[in-house]
């Protein structure tokens, strides 16, 4: 049987969490939250005396996702909701891609500091999201196609170069750490917004929380779930940006005590609320969505939390007079 390639996995798991799924978009998370401003940055020139880059012999060097930190000109948000905004994802056959919208690849392989493209068929995912992004889109999946140059700066990111058109890449754990809330953001109450379980398969699942009662505080001795205090934790916040638990009871498999977040299982790929809290007790990562949203997460979930008030408009019966009502879920 043919080995599926990462991008194909990705669509496949997708399509089966979404036939199934009823409380979560399987789209990428938060398109809503609309376009970042494009950043406009000086491109890095390797021919510079003062930049040493070195070829990359080969793809066994670089294999593995790579954040995308900057194509032509453009500075993408690391993340879209719980998953990445932008990354690239090489493999010895190929590389797949995203840069805040759709999912695609290219075949090829690298050879003596080039991408060698080879034609063949392309999957990509058909959302739309805009003409700027998807012009976007369709200019970094035909980049691989120019067999770019393929270089390693000295600080260890990528350099990928097709005529005056450039892609900057770099390990995620490395470009997380540009992220990371301050001690004092962090603290305070906070609202779940949804679970995300990333699939062994490829792909995720995710379920929405903004209806979970109750909120997740940080005081920056303690962090817990504010309606199963017994489970609150003692924690020290690295700078590495992890919430490390340094005291506090273990944590059971199940909700048995904490009715809030009890819930059968959907299916297995599904995460349930109580995973809300083994992210909290797993030394969980954290990293600022924007200034009012929060990422944390283990390698195998993720949980989006935010401060911003939720506000819904609400009409009187007749149509005539409406009135802004807080939607948030009660604490």
């Amino acid at each position: 049987m043919q080995q599926s390639s990462p991008t194909e996995r990705f669509i496949c798991a997708l399509s089966a969490t979404c036939a199934t799924a009823t409380l979560f978009a399987c789209v990428p998370a938060l398109q809503q939250m609309g376009e970042p401003a494009p950043v406009t940055t000086t491109p890095v020139d390797p021919r510079r005396a003062t930049v040493q880059v070195e070829p990359v012999a080969s793809s066994r060097d670089i294999l593995g996702e790579l954040d995308i930190v900057n194509f032509d000109g453009h500075e993408p948000r690391r993340l879209l909701g719980s998953t990445r905004a932008a990354l690239a994802d090489f493999r010895p056959d190929g590389v797949s891609l995203r840069i805040e919208c759709n999912y695609s690849g290219a075949s090829g392989s690298v050879r003596d500091g080039h991408f060698r493209s080879r034609p063949g068929d392309r999957i990509q995912t058909a959302m739309g999201c805009g003409e700027e992004r998807e012009a976007r889109d369709a200019k970094l999946f035909g980049f691989f196609d120019r067999n770019p140059t393929v270089e390693r700066l000295p600080d260890g990111r990528l350099l990928l170069t097709a005529g005056d058109t450039q892609l900057l890449l770099e390990k995620p754990a490395r470009r997380r750490l540009a992220f990371l809330p301050a001690p004092r953001e962090l603290l305070g109450e906070w609202r779940m917004l949804e679970v995300t379980h990333y699939l062994e398969q490829g792909g995720y699942a995710g379920s929405g929380l903004s209806e979970v009662p109750g909120r997740i505080v940080f005081d920056g001795i303690e962090a817990g779930y504010s309606r199963c205090p017994q489970y609150n934790i003692a924690y020290r916040y690295t700078e590495a940006g992890a919430i490390e638990k340094i005291d506090g009871p273990a944590l059971p498999l199940m909700a048995t005590e904490c009715e809030p977040l009890s819930e059968e299982p959907f299916n297995a790929d599904m995460p349930v609320q109580w995973d809300v809290m083994k992210v909290l007790h797993s030394d969980p990562r954290l990293e600022k969505v924007d200034d009012d949203t929060i990422f944390m997460s283990t390698d195998r979930y993720g949980v989006l939390l935010s401060k911003v008030a939720c506000e819904s408009i609400e009409q009187s019966d007749d149509h005539s007079e409406t009135r802004v009502v807080d939607c948030a879920s009660p604490r």
